[in-house]
């Protein structure tokens, strides 16, 4: 794994981040979904992280697929209470929900332009914030689709590593979402 040097010099306040959710904010079920809260475990250090981000950053968006919904294995109410749970564990430790968050149902055989890779979920978020500038967001996922999809646009790739997926497009690589904000903050 590869640590990089201080992530960005820039002031970061006018940033966008797109947050994938599975192995990033909670620990990746493999071969299987967060169906029920008690399948969603948060990962170490994630509540921290996310606080800090919510300082250092304009906006927080989480971008997911959740083709479970569609391969019917859980519905939109179950997905509901899962991010219910993630709501509660942020509103607890005195946090804000995410700006925006999207979910993508669809299975990746509909190649939907919800689903990352493709865009649907980031050119949605940026309907509701035009002030979005594509070189000031970053993607911060574990998984090939998360980095494809941040090329589309441009955007900086950061990979939360994941031994479920060997890739190596991402523009810098973290052990966790804690270290990707440690490296923001230097």
């Amino acid at each position: 794994m590869s640590e990089h040097k201080p992530f960005l010099s820039e002031n970061l306040a006018d940033f966008t981040i797109f947050l994938d959710r599975d192995g990033v904010i909670n620990l990746p079920i493999v071969d299987d979904y967060a169906k029920q809260p008690n399948d969603f475990i948060l990962g170490d250090g994630v509540l921290v992280a996310l606080e800090k981000l919510q300082q250092m950053v304009k906006r927080l968006v989480m971008v997911t697929n959740q083709q479970g919904v569609h391969r019917k294995v859980m519905n939109e109410k179950d997905l509901e209470n899962v991010h219910l749970k993630l709501y509660n564990s942020l509103k607890n430790k005195g946090l804000s929900y995410f700006d925006a968050s999207f979910y993508a149902p669809y299975l990746k055989e509909e190649s939907h332009e919800w689903r990352k890779p493709k865009n649907g979920m980031l050119l949605k978020a940026k309907s509701y914030f035009p002030d979005i500038d594509w070189s000031k967001a970053i993607m911060v996922g574990d998984s090939p689709g998360d980095m494809q999809l941040a090329d589309t646009l441009g955007i900086t790739k950061v990979k939360i590593a994941n031994p479920q997926f060997s890739f190596d497009n991402q523009d810098y690589t973290y052990a966790d979402l804690g270290a990707f904000v440690a490296a923001m903050s230097k």
